[in-house]
């Protein structure tokens, strides 16, 4: 029977057990597909990328904006104090007056050489080019988390015959304790195993090592904060059916017509002519039409009335009796200044317009031509980066091509090697556990198999690498 103290002990352990197997379960495991959505939902550079297409998206729009005529109103009100002349006191006097004036204008360009339409065309062309280098960006992280991500793998498998080792070690150890006693070997055997042991150690802590801080690479890549926890979803197996190799040729073939660089860079080409265009078109002349609307109030201003009366009054003598006087009607006809309503003001001065304004450039300090050269330079620069794209991408492919093949011969070379060298390291080991050798001839062995295993792993990743690699040049979907 436990006592008490035994039975808390072990249902606290019970416990403790449980909710470590519970809290593995719940860990989340990550996959290759789900790295990439992360890094490409998270990355901060691709991020910024983004952001900086947003600035040829405005321009864009703006462009498409200055097709179309644009409308004006404008206002001013004034306050001024001035001196006048009063004809009835003889003297000068200060009056304090305001002013408004009002303006609604339209201005349309009819022509210009068709540059808002270049500019159209080349802003649209920009904001084209500018998805596509977002693309580039984003498919180079792709790559970057694939490599990260196969190092990753590569290190478990490296920890894992790390972790065997120790195993073998420690039953070799086991072995040769029991011929020590017997006085089958030297005690010195016991010291070279127990060496050999602590060696194992040593290499499964610096394995742990590496693996740490290629989960840190890759963590680092998804914007994600160190997490201890991380890990892995380690498929089953990771070895494919074997990978069919295209000719580097049919495969340059699909990209170019798929890979956003090269797009990108022959939207730049096409986006640089129509700049020249736009650059030519300052040769030319420009018609506008202005259309307008103004009117203004001042309130010194007045409105001129005019009166007219009629009297009776003397108009002259008569001649035949010159103290005779003679009346008659008289008109006369006065004027006075009254006030001059705002709304009057404004309509009695309203004025319309519609103005053609021709601009033909003669003499303009060589500036059009500087900016037309400068364009010719920017298409001729477009056009070798063109060239250039198109020829790295070759170069890149072909690079891939015998990065495969050469990974293909060495993964066979160590996949051969470690079948061998199984064998050999299973006949020595039974001779060792029947006391036929020593442990100097096992440790040979030993570590001769756990350096073919590493070679084979690496060999493994390697070659897997360097075809998805290949796959993702000729179109194909990343799997996991």
């Amino acid at each position: 029977m436990f006592s008490r103290k035994s039975r808390i002990s072990y249902f606290i352990s019970t416990i403790l057990l449980l909710l470590n197997v519970s809290a593995k379960a719940q860990q989340k495991l990550w996959t290759l597909s789900v790295c990439i959505d992360r890094a490409l939902a998270e990355n901060i550079s691709l991020k910024e990328a983004k952001v900086n297409n947003t600035l040829y998206h405005i321009n864009y729009i703006q462009s498409k904006a200055n097709a179309l005529p644009n409308l004006n109103l404008a206002a001013s009100q004034s306050f001024l104090s001035q001196q006048t002349y009063n004809d009835a006191t003889n003297a000068y006097s200060q009056n304090a007056l305001n002013t408004n004036a009002f303006g609604l204008n339209s201005t349309i360009t009819i022509f210009n050489a068709f540059k808002i339409k270049n500019t159209l065309k080349q802003n649209k062309l920009n904001v084209d080019a500018g998805e596509l280098d977002v693309q580039k960006q984003a498919n180079d992280l792709i790559l970057n988390v694939i490599a990260a991500y196969m190092l990753v793998l590569s290190d478990y498998e490296a920890l894992d015959i790390a972790k065997a080792q120790v195993l073998i070690s420690t039953d070799h150890l086991s072995y040769t304790e029991k011929y020590v006693k017997a006085g089958s070997l030297p005690e010195s055997n016991l010291l070279q195993m127990q060496a050999q042991l602590a060696a194992d150690n040593s290499a499964v802590t610096e394995a742990g090592n590496q693996l740490s801080l290629a989960k840190l690479n890759l963590m680092q890549l998804l914007e994600l904060p160190f997490d201890k926890n991380f890990e892995l979803q380690r498929p089953d197996t990771v070895w494919h059916d074997p990978i069919q190799f295209y000719e580097p040729e049919s495969i340059y073939a699909k990209a170019v017509q798929q890979m956003p660089e090269v797009k990108s860079a022959n939207i730049k080409t096409n986006a640089a002519n129509f700049g020249l265009k736009v650059a030519r078109s300052e040769l030319w002349p420009k018609l506008t039409l202005n259309a307008g609307l103004n009117t203004n109030y001042n309130s010194a201003a007045s409105l001129l009335t005019y009166q007219t009366t009629t009297s009776l009054e003397q108009i002259g003598y008569l001649q035949s009796n010159p103290s005779q006087v003679v009346l008659g009607n008289v008109t006369k006809t006065t004027t006075g200044n009254n006030y001059y309503p705002f709304n009057k003001q404004l309509s009695d001065n309203l004025v319309k317009g519609l103005t053609l304004n021709l601009n033909v450039p003669i003499f303009n300090n060589a500036l059009y031509k500087a900016d037309i050269q400068r364009a010719q330079e920017n298409k001729d620069y477009a056009e070798l980066n063109e060239s250039l794209v198109k020829n790295q991408l070759r170069k890149n492919i072909e690079t891939a091509y015998a990065d495969l093949l050469a990974a293909s011969k060495t993964f066979a070379s160590a996949r051969l090697q470690l079948l061998y060298q199984e064998r050999s390291y299973h006949d020595i080991e039974v001779k060792f556990k029947f006391g036929a050798i020593n442990t100097t001839d096992l440790f040979v062995e030993k570590n001769n198999l756990a350096k073919a295993k590493l070679n084979f792993s690496q060999a493994k990743f390697q070659y897997l690498f360097k075809a998805k690699i290949l796959a993702f040049y000729v179109g194909e979907k990343i799997t996991d």
